[in-house]
């Protein structure tokens, strides 16, 4: 009996003394239970960011997912000393369970990606890294889709005084399309505001992508929303027509490599010219 005592306080020291790491502890959703057993081995948070989420769908077809908003990358170990084993598919399911029973909606065959409503706020998320008989270690990668805190204010006269042109990233589209985002407001209002103040200045309203897709699409799409730009600021700015032009130039002009998430998002903006 000794023995066996010794045996659980020697259990229970290690499973207490297993901490997450610094500072990730804070950094965990609150509506994100974890599964027992495992802690917080590795994170990131990013205030805003854009993620493509890969996963296949009900259909058994590969999808891409593109996602802008409050970024997190959880990774997830086994406590050393943990005696339960949890397969991959186990904490998959356990996720699927929990998203359902809160009314979300799971997206993937595997049962690994999920949409969800949280405060308001839209959260997508996938499980990676999940497979084994008794799985050690496991990634979450979530976004909560909301509009960005905008910290840079620009000053459009200074800009186009000394480029004469300046790029705007606060006129937001959904992916593949030339509709703007409502939360497009502000930085619009910035033009409209700048061409009261300027009356004898004309602009060209220019559009571009990075090189996501084909490139006769992403000429067609950057024309479209430069034209739904120049549009708003027509009826909704009671700006001249005359006043303005627009086109779109698709991956041709990037400021930024396309190689990367962050080039891409640099290189995916609106563009003021002035004529």
């Amino acid at each position: 009996m000794k023995r066996l005592a010794l045996l659980i306080l020697v259990s229970i020291s290690l499973l207490s003394s297993a901490q997450d790491k610094r500072g990730c502890d804070t950094i965990e959703p609150k509506y994100m239970t974890r599964m027992p057993g495992f802690l917080l081995e590795n994170c990131d948070l990013s205030e805003f960011s854009t993620y493509k989420f890969s996963y296949i769908d009900l259909k058994d077809k590969r999808i891409y997912k593109e996602v802008e908003g409050r970024f997190y990358r959880l990774r997830y170990s086994k406590i050393k000393g943990e005696s339960r084993k949890f397969s991959g598919e186990q904490i998959r399911f356990n996720y699927h369970n929990a998203v359902v029973k809160a009314k979300g909606s799971s997206l993937s065959l595997r049962k690994d990606f999920f949409k969800m409503n949280q405060n308001g706020k839209t959260v997508w998320f996938k499980i990676d890294n999940a497979e084994d008989s008794d799985d050690q270690g496991f990634d979450l990668f979530i976004v909560e889709t909301e509009e960005m805190k905008q910290d840079i204010e620009v000053n459009m006269s200074e800009g186009i005084d000394r480029d004469g042109k300046i790029a705007l990233y606060g006129i937001l589209f959904d992916v593949g399309k030339s509709v703007i985002k409502p939360e497009s407001a502000p930085a619009l209002q910035m033009v409209i505001d700048y061409l009261i103040a300027n009356p004898g200045i004309k602009i060209y309203v220019v559009g571009h992508t990075d090189n996501t897709g084909l490139f006769a699409s992403n000429i067609t799409l950057s024309k479209a929303r430069a034209k739904a730009v120049k549009d708003y600021l027509v009826t909704k700015g009671k700006i001249a027509a005359t006043r303005l032009g627009s086109d779109g130039v698709g991956s041709l002009c990037p400021v930024a490599t396309n190689g990367t998430e962050e080039g891409k998002a640099l290189n995916r903006r609106v563009e003021i010219v002035k004529q």
